[in-house]
This record gives structure tokens, C-alpha cells and sequence, in this order.
């Protein structure tokens, strides 16, 4: 208790520099740190001090749950804090006013507990409509409903176990079924990649990152099972620059192509060119590569999500 006690006051005495620390430990420590969530804050009135109180424990919600935050549930927990306790340190400054932000544990938890309920009641029902065989592409639909569904959860869960005095998750055994289906689905549907010229293992590098980002399994693009298929032709080009002497210039590109293995079917096409000049040949064609593989693997990941979504 007295650590959780003393980390909350360091955070806040880094904020608030001109806060007496004795003053302000000894004003926390009378609240049991198991049951409330208590934040500091000063001002040159009472009005300021309170209000400084419960920005510093707006602003920590939002620093220590970002992604919770950004749904909007900071709102509603701060509804239930209040300021109890507003002082004036005159051994310390006469002209400072402190004050105590409180938030009991056991409102917040009223507050996520209803969210994440109803978000793993979402993804029940979610869970329930994936193909009985298993189809990928079927599958895949459903799995594509589910992801932002698991991503909120696990925001929510997120602020749940920071506001938590023991920063336990809530019912972690009910979530991760969820999580671990939807990466199996995810992963069964398997991209064949193959690709073709000057540095290609450059190339390869890039698109598997980002099919892996994705979520999608890779396969070689021999593999029977592939559900897709990225084709990529890399081709390089050197020459002296004729502008600024001693660099060597590469231009490097990639024509793209992506294939509904299940259809016979190509859905995309692209090209991809970047230069780059350097006093050596081999690092301006490592760079220009580079640039062409990022470049092409975002292109590939959107272009096949926006694909899948809409098959």
C-alpha cells in the first residue's frame, strides 16, 4: 500500500514542482490506496488547486490508457471523482493552495465493467459465426468484424487494470479464447508471395513484414493451400549523376501484382519507382530498394484488406 501510495505522490510531485512532498504524502496516505484513486494537484487559490487536482488525474488516465482514452471513457470516470480535501501549507508557501482529486475504485469499476461486458458478448456472438468446417475466406469476414471489437476490449481492459489496486485484467480467461481465434482465423488465410529481380530478398523482407502485420499467414508461392498470391519484379538502374559529381544514382522499382489464388483472378496491379544517390552503387541501390519495399508494402497491405473486406 505505501508503495502504490509513494508512486502516485512522485508522479505528481514531477508535475507539480512548488508541492510541499511531506505535506502532501501525509495528506494521501489517510486514504486506504485499495479502495481510491488519489491524485494531488496546487494552485494560488482553492478554486486552481482543485482544479489542477483533477486535470493531473485526467492527464494520467489518458497517459496510462491511451487507446481507452481515445473512446471517450475518461469522461465518464471523472464524473465520479471528486475533490475532498483542499489545504493551505503555510510553513511552506502562503501563497499555495493543495487539494486531493479522489475517484473510489469500486466506481470506476462500475463504469468498464458494463463495457467490457458488453463487448465479450459482441464477440460471442461474433465467435459464433465462423464456418463450421472452417472456411478461411468465409472466416475472414468475421474475423475482420472482430478485430476492432477485441481492440476496444483490450483498451478498455487496459484502463481497467491501471485503475485496479492490484492492476489485475478483468476475466482474462473470457477474453482470450476471443484474441486467439481471431488470430488463428487470421493466419489461415495464406498469401503466397514471389518475387523476382535484383534484390529481391530486400523486397521479400518488407512484404512478409507487412503480411504479418496484417495478421495473414505466408506460404511460398508453390504452396497448393494459398489462398492469395503477390507477385513483385524488382528492376534496378544505375548511373552517374550528372548534376553533383562523385554520386552514383539508382533507380529501383517493383511492378506489383495481387492474385485471388481461390478465383484465378488478378484484383490489383501496381508500380513502385524511388531514387537515391550516394558516392557508392551498392548503398544507392540499397537505399532506393528500401524505399520501393516500404512503399510497396503498404500499398499490398491496404490494397488486400480493402480487397477482403469487399470480396
Amino acid at each position: 500500500m505505501k508503495k502504490l501510495i509513494a508512486g502516485a505522490a512522485a508522479f505528481l510531485l514531477c508535475a507539480c514542482t512548488a508541492m510541499n512532498k511531506n505535506t502532501v504524502n501525509y495528506q494521501m496516505g489517510s486514504y486506504n490506496a485499495q479502495k481510491y484513486y488519489v491524485v494531488a494537484g496546487e494552485g494560488m487559490t482553492k478554486e486552481g488547486a482543485s482544479a489542477n487536482a483533477l486535470e493531473n488525474m485526467r492527464r494520467e488516465m489518458v497517459q496510462q490508457a491511451p487507446a481507452a482514452a481515445n473512446q471517450g471513457v475518461v469522461t465518464d470516470l471523472m464524473a465520479n471523482a471528486e475533490v475532498e480535501k483542499v489545504w493551505r501549507d503555510a510553513d511552506f508557501s502562503g501563497k499555495h493552495f493543495y487539494a486531493l482529486a479522489v475517484l473510489p475504485r469500486a466506481k470506476a469499476r462500475k463504469v468498464l465493467e458494463p463495457l467490457l461486458d458488453q463487448e465479450d458478448a459482441k464477440l460471442a456472438g461474433l465467435a459464433a459465426q465462423f464456418a463450421s468446417p472452417a472456411d478461411p475466406l468465409a472466416d475472414l469476414t468475421v474475423a475482420f468484424k472482430m478485430e476492432p471489437v477485441v481492440a476496444r476490449r483490450a483498451a478498455l481492459d487496459e484502463m481497467y487494470q491501471f485503475l485496479d489496486a492490484s492492476r489485475q485484467s478483468y476475466r482474462p480467461d473470457q477474453f482470450k479464447p476471443y484474441k486467439d481465434i481471431l488470430r488463428e482465423k487470421m493466419a489461415a488465410v495464406l498469401v503466397g508471395v514471389e518475387v523476382e529481380g535484383v534484390q529481391s530478398e530486400v523486397m521479400v523482407t518488407y512484404v512478409i513484414d507487412a503480411l504479418n502485420k496484417i495478421g495473414l499467414g505466408v506460404v511460398d508461392a508453390s504452396d497448393p493451400e494459398k489462398v492469395l498470391l503477390v507477385k513483385i519484379t524488382t528492376d534496378v538502374d544505375a548511373y552517374d549523376s550528372q548534376s553533383v559529381q562523385g554520386l552514383v544514382w539508382c533507380s529501383s522499382g517493383a511492378s506489383v501484382s495481387l492474385v485471388d489464388a481461390s478465383r484465378g483472378v488478378t484484383f490489383s496491379r501496381f508500380n513502385v519507382h524511388e531514387r537515391a544517390g550516394t558516392s557508392r552503387m551498392e548503398d544507392s541501390l540499397r537505399k532506393s530498394m528500401q524505399s520501393v519495399g516500404e512503399q510497396a508494402s503498404a500499398q499490398i497491405s491496404s490494397r488486400l484488406e480493402a480487397y477482403l473486406k469487399t470480396r
